[in-house]
């Protein structure tokens, strides 16, 4: 990978984002789920989104630390007399990732509150947990950095597939999306082809010879594969014009795509070392920026269908990813179109890991 394309992310250029909570066009009558909603990136996210109109759900595991969140927005825009803008409304769902039964839970709850004639717009899968040392395994017994970054997540797209198709019919194409947040490390220490074949064999005998950092780059390195599997397993719509027939244009596809939304001063830095912490810091931007870059791969009209099939990456401030990994790119194909197929190995263990909690 050219040392410009790591570079590019340590330091994006400032005041680049395309979409920002300045020229965000209104968000009313969309219903948005941030998990992780309540700090970090998550919390600027669910801000910007309120602010603009839209319904947003917050799912994490602290009630009390998403009610705090809720009233910190809304006092937000209480202090700013932003009184002619046309604000949404906030919701708490508990979920905790590294519980299948608690996602399972949260997206039946998130249905029951919209009810049968709800819509989800955009699913953020922003929550995630850093790399971790003795970190214990998920409730299920799945490695924890894989079951919490991962496994969690894809659950909850799976589960909410449904709803997300039934928006998809009613909306512009490729307008409906799910965001999945990955990380610089997946290009600086994601092992090769990202995710090794030996752990999707044996996750635990696999663990226990990586460093923790390496299973948490791993893992980061599966989300993007998993939102370029999701987004070429879409169906095509109907006919030519992109009409299912129903009154709506998108055809039921939902657009999924990844991206490294950057370097932030957020809690997932909690279990790094503090040394490591205190050297990285001046690197460590607000983290609204990383809302922006949200904000474009979940809202951005240049973010098309055919991007998130051709599995197309984000990275900090809103811009494609200069030149990916040789690696990572052969990994996103099969082996019938010359690459490894280990995209396709990642999701279709994923979808095992998760099969019970469909039924």
């Amino acid at each position: 990978m050219p040392f410009y394309a790591t570079w590019t992310q340590w330091f994006p250029p400032r005041h680049g984002a395309p979409i920002t909570e300045a020229n965000l066009p209104s968000q009313s009558g969309k219903v948005f789920i941030v998990t992780g909603g309540s700090s970090g990136i998550g919390y600027e996210l669910a801000r910007i989104l309120y602010g603009a109109g839209g319904k947003v759900y917050i799912l994490t595991r602290s009630k009390e630390h998403a009610d705090d969140a809720i009233a910190r927005i809304k006092a937000f825009y209480d202090r700013r007399g932003h009184a002619e803008k046309q604000r949404g409304s906030l919701a708490f769902i508990s979920m905790d990732l590294s519980d299948l039964a608690s996602v399972k839970a949260a997206a039946q709850e998130f249905l029951k509150l919209e009810g049968p004639d709800g819509r989800l717009d955009v699913l953020f899968n922003n929550a995630g947990t850093g790399a971790r040392k003795k970190a214990p395994p998920t409730r299920q017994g799945h490695e924890y950095h894989f079951g919490t970054n991962i496994i969690g997540p894809f659950l909850l797209a799976r589960l909410l597939s449904p709803i997300l198709s039934k928006t998809a019919k009613q909306s512009a194409p490729g307008s409906v999306r799910v965001v999945w947040s990955a990380s610089l490390a997946v290009d600086m220490f994601s092992p090769k082809g990202g995710v090794r074949r030996d752990f999707l064999r044996d996750p635990a005998a696999t663990a226990t010879r990586m460093r923790p950092f390496a299973i948490y780059s791993a893992s980061k390195a599966a989300n993007w594969f998993v939102a370029a599997e999701f987004a070429r397993r879409q169906p095509d719509g109907d006919d030519e014009n992109g009409d299912d027939g129903d009154g709506g244009s998108g055809g039921g596809a939902v657009l999924h795509i990844a991206g490294n939304p950057g370097n932030y001063n957020t809690s997932i830095w909690r279990h790094t070392p503090a040394l490591v912490v205190w050297l990285l810091r001046p690197t460590l931007r607000h983290p609204v920026h990383g809302a922006e870059t949200n904000l474009f791969m979940g809202c951005s009209d240049s973010v098309t269908l055919a991007d998130a099939a051709a599995g197309r990456y984000a990275i900090c401030d809103g811009r494609w990813h200069p030149a990916p990994r040789k690696d990572l790119l052969l990994a996103l194909r099969g082996e019938e179109e010359g690459g490894t197929g280990q995209a396709r190995e990642c999701f279709e263990w994923c979808e095992e890991r998760v099969r019970e909690f469909l039924e």
